[in-house]
C-alpha cells in the first residue's frame, strides 16, 4: 500500500551523520606503524579502541587518496607514504566492527570537469565508485589546488556529477567546505549533506565576535537546508590552544571553546590532538611561532611518546609533552581529554543537548549564554577578565574549576 497523506507509513530514520561527531584523523600525525617516523593507515587502525573510548562516532581521513580522483589511475590510489588499499580496506573494515564511520576527502581539478568530454565523466564517476564500493560512508569534495576554499560554483559543478552516482549508494553522505561566500551569487540548490563550516575557528576569544559567528553560521545552515558544521580549529588548520596564545591561558580558552562547540545543535568536527591541549610548538625549519599540527603523544615519558618506533623524527617532542599523552590524561578526571569525554557521553546521551533550535537570553558585558530546546541545555561563556554570577540551573560540566556560585573568566558551563 502506497503511503498517502492520510497515511504516511512508517517514519524514515534520521540519517547517520546527523548530530554526529567527527574526528579528523591526520594520518601522517596520527600513529606511526611501520616505524618510519610518519604516520599511516595501520597506525589508525591499532588506534580505533581510543576513538571508540573518546566517544565520536565518524573518522575523516584526509590526505588519503594519492592524487584528484580525476587523474587517470591516481585517484584510485593510496598515498603510498600511508599505506596501500588492502590496508585502507581493513581500516574500514575494523572502524565499522566499532561502530565508527569513515569518511575521506577527494580532491577534484578545476579544470576537470569544467568542459565537455564523456571520457572526463566517466574517469571521475569510475574512481568515485571505486571508493563507495569500499564502503566509504562519506566523501568531502574540494577543487585542488585550493582545498580550503569554501565551496563556489567549481565545486558545485563537482557536486551535481556527484549526485546521481552517490544516490546508487544509500546512507552516504557529501561534504563541502561553506561560509556566506558559497551563496554570494544567490540562492541555489544544495547538492551537499554536510557543510562544513570553519568561521568560528577564526573568530578571536571574544564573546560578541563568537556570538555574531555563531548566529551567521546557523544563518547559512538554514538558508542552505542542512545541519550547521562546528569546528574550534582554524583555516589554516591552527589548533585553539596555539591561537589563543598557547600555555595555561590558552589552554583554558581553549577548554572553554570546546564546551560551546559541544554544546551546539548541529553536526561537530573535532581536529586529532585538539582533545589533549598540546603545548604550541614548531616542527624543524619553522620558525617557535609557526603553530603547526604535531604527531599523537601516546604514551611514556620520553619523546616519540609512542608514536613511532622511531627515534626522531620531523617533529622535535619535548619532554614537556609528558603530561599530555593520551596515557597521561586517561588517568587524570580534570584533563582536557577527560572533559571531552564527559561531554561527548553527555552529548550522545542527556535529553538536555536535544533540539535545533538555540535562543540567546541575557549575559553580563563580556559573556554570553545560549538555550538549547527543546531539550533545555543552558550553555554560558565567561570571556572577561572578571567572574561573574552563574546563570540559574544545576551544574552539569564546566570546562574549569568555578568559584563559588561565579563563573571564573575563560570559563563556560553547561546547565539544566
Amino acid at each position: 500500500m502506497e503511503a498517502s497523506a492520510a497515511n504516511p507509513g512508517p517514519p524514515q530514520a534520521a540519517p547517520w551523520w546527523r548530530g554526529a561527531v567527527f574526528y579528523r584523523v591526520d594520518l601522517r600525525s596520527f600513529a606511526d606503524s611501520s616505524g618510519d617516523g610518519v604516520g599511516d593507515l595501520d597506525g589508525a587502525r591499532q588506534r580505533l579502541g581510543y576513538l571508540e573510548l573518546l566517544g565520536v562516532d565518524a573518522l575523516w581521513l584526509t590526505a588519503l587518496v594519492a592524487a584528484p580522483i580525476t587523474e587517470p589511475g591516481h585517484g584510485r590510489a593510496v598515498d603510498p607514504v600511508l599505506g596501500e588499499v588492502a590496508s585502507f580496506d581493513r581500516l574500514v573494515e575494523e572502524a565499522h566492527a566499532a561502530g565508527l564511520r569513515v569518511a575521506l576527502d577527494v580532491a577534484v581539478q578545476h579544470s576537470a570537469l569544467g568542459s565537455p568530454g564523456d571520457q572526463r565523466r566517466e574517469r571521475f564517476a569510475e574512481a568515485v565508485r571505486f571508493w563507495l564500493d569500499r564502503d566509504v560512508d562519506g566523501l568531502r569534495v574540494a577543487a585542488a589546488p585550493g582545498v580550503v576554499e569554501p565551496a563556489g560554483a567549481a565545486v558545485r559543478e563537482v557536486l551535481r556529477e556527484l549526485r546521481p552516482i552517490v544516490a546508487d549508494y544509500p546512507g552516504r553522505s557529501t561534504g563541502v567546505l561553506i561560509d556566506e561566500s558559497s551563496f554570494a551569487d544567490g540562492p541555489h540548490e544544495v547538492d551537499w549533506d554536510i557543510g562544513i563550516d570553519l568561521r568560528l575557528g577564526d573568530t578571536p576569544f571574544d564573546a560578541e565576535a563568537m556570538q555574531d559567528t555563531i548566529t551567521r553560521i546557523l544563518e547559512t545552515a538554514r538558508t542552505a537546508g542542512v545541519e550547521p558544521v562546528w569546528t574550534a580549529t582554524s583555516r589554516s588548520q591552527v589548533q585553539p590552544v596555539a591561537r589563543f596564545g598557547g600555555g595555561a591561558e590558552g589552554r583554558a580558552k581553549a577548554r572553554a571553546l570546546a564546551l560551546v562547540v559541544l554544546g551546539l545543535p548541529g553536526i561537530v568536527g573535532l581536529d586529532n590532538g585538539e582533545e589533549l591541549a598540546l603545548p604550541h610548538g614548531a616542527p624543524r625549519g619553522l620558525g617557535a611561532d609557526v603553530p603547526v599540527r604535531g604527531p599523537m603523544p601516546w604514551e611514556g615519558a620520553e619523546p616519540p611518546f609512542g608514536f613511532s618506533a622511531a627515534p626522531g623524527g620531523w617533529w622535535p617532542m619535548t619532554d614537556e609533552w609528558a603530561p599530555f599523552t593520551v596515557e597521561a590524561q586517561l588517568e587524570d578526571p580534570d584533563s582536557t581529554l577527560s572533559l571531552h569525554r564527559k561531554a561527548l557521553e553527555l552529548r550522545a546521551e542527556h535529553p538536555a543537548l536535544r533540539g535545533d533550535q538555540i535562543d540567546w537570553f541575557g549575559a553580563p558585558s563580556g559573556c554570553f549564554a545560549f538555550r538549547r530546546s527543546p531539550g533545555g541545555l543552558a550553555c554560558a561563556l565567561n570571556a572577561s577578565a572578571a567572574s561573574v554570577s552563574l546563570p540559574p540551573g544545576e551544574v552539569l560540566l564546566a570546562s574549569g574549576p568555578l568559584d563559588g556560585e561565579r563563573l571564573p573568566p575563560n570559563t563556560s558551563v553547561w546547565l539544566v
